[in-house]
């Protein structure tokens, strides 16, 4: 038995729970601004909004990247703790 085996401090229902927390607070944000996907994907440098669509929704298990999250609160003018909260 190796020391490292019960290290892990969350599970992978956990995590997926989270990613869908953070998606959900994008979304909501990108509502209330009024702003489309379309437009908010061309605004974080997505050429179609194929990408962006399936990580708000957290559909085939895509996800933003830290990159997307920073440039997603910079374009909706947002402070990126916004989308971590509960």
């Amino acid at each position: 038995m190796s020391v490292f085996e019960n290290l892990c401090v969350a599970d992978d229902n956990e995590v997926r729970e989270f990613i869908k927390l953070v998606a959900s607070n994008i979304k909501k944000t990108r509502q209330e601004k009024g702003i489309s996907q379309l437009e908010l994907a061309l605004m974080i440098g997505q050429k179609s909004s194929a990408f962006y669509a399936n990580a708000e929704n957290f559909a085939k298990d895509r996800r933003f990247n830290l990159e997307h999250i920073y440039k997603i609160a910079k374009a909706l003018d947002v402070d990126v703790s916004e989308f971590f909260k509960k």
